[in-house]
């Protein structure tokens, strides 16, 4: 449990630097948000393929690193402002993504 919560610790705070990193690079927040989802799926895609089970690293640092929640407020706000097709493209484009890395990276190693 103490590793679960200082993962998410350290998960939190990692998560919060790089999407203050893609934000200001990328001046978007969707991109921001898909950039750190999509990191996070080939890094537990990693893990996971190399047989690291950790629960700091796999509940803790990635449960806190990722972000579906954000994902969800991205699209919410899209449908809101009645752009439907962004709305679906995003979540669609973002869910593929992590697949994608989550698969290459289990495979690879």
């Amino acid at each position: 449990m103490i590793a679960v919560a200082v993962g998410g610790f350290f998960g939190a705070m990692a998560r919060y630097g790089f999407y203050w990193l893609a934000e200001s690079r990328a001046k978007h927040p969707k991109l921001a948000t898909w950039f750190v989802n999509s990191a996070g799926s080939f890094a537990m895609g990693a893990l996971i393929g190399s047989g690291n089970h950790s629960a700091f690293w796999l509940t803790g640092f990635l449960g806190a690193f990722t972000t579906f929640s954000t994902m969800a407020l991205d699209a919410v706000k899209d449908f809101e402002d009645g752009k439907w097709l962004q709305g679906i493209s995003y979540l669609v484009f973002t869910l593929l993504t992590g697949i994608v890395l989550f698969g290459a990276a289990y495979s690879w190693l």
